[in-house]
């Protein structure tokens, strides 16, 4: 396997934090106008409760499974059966955590409407498989889906977010573009 360069993982990274700082800046004057501070309120609410369900059922996987990657990436026989355990071990933990978010949230909830369109973002974290690229030192192809689904979000931002009444579009939105972004790299990339 050829040796990735670590200046162009540099670079690529690099490239990406820029992004993630720059759309932010973009966005949020746009969003914060457009939809009010009760929906942005509700919005940062409801995804931070989202967020910590996210991270319990991860588990530290993405640190785990780039370290056994990159130690492996030689093997293709272990590589693909680490890359299979991770993936199953991820699916039941985030299974449990689905689980437990829709009884304690979905169910019965004065927000229960935006924790149902957020149950997609637990779904999304099921399918994240960047640590294998990046164990394998592939970051081109995992920054480059990010970017492509990225930009694409922020147009669909402006397209359409237009009122206060577009509220749960932007929810979609931004599940849509996280989903995009953890399932467009197996569609594309492997």
């Amino acid at each position: 396997m050829k040796t990735k360069s670590i200046k162009e993982n540099y670079l690529y990274n690099l490239l990406y934090q820029m992004l993630i700082l720059i759309v932010p800046i973009i966005t949020t004057p746009y969003i914060s106008r457009t939809l009010g501070s009760e929906n942005v309120g509700i919005y940062s609410f409801t995804i931070s409760i989202v967020t910590y369900f996210m991270l319990f059922g991860s588990l530290g996987v993405s640190l785990y499974g780039q370290r056994e990657i990159a130690y492996i990436r030689e093997n293709i026989e272990k590589r693909q059966k680490v890359f299979f355990e991770i993936v199953i071990f991820r699916f039941i933990t985030m299974a449990i955590t689905i689980i437990i978010y829709y009884l304690i949230f979905v169910r019965d909830n004065i927000y229960k409407q935006y924790y149902r369109i957020l149950i997609i973002y637990l779904f999304a974290a099921s399918f994240d498989i960047s640590w294998f690229f990046q164990g394998l030192e592939e970051f081109k192809k995992t920054i480059t889906r990010n970017i492509i689904v990225r930009t694409i979000s922020v147009i669909c931002i402006f397209i359409f977010v237009r009122s206060r009444k577009r509220f749960r579009k932007l929810f979609i939105n931004i599940l849509s573009s996280r989903f995009s972004r953890k399932y467009l790299i197996m569609v594309l990339f492997t």
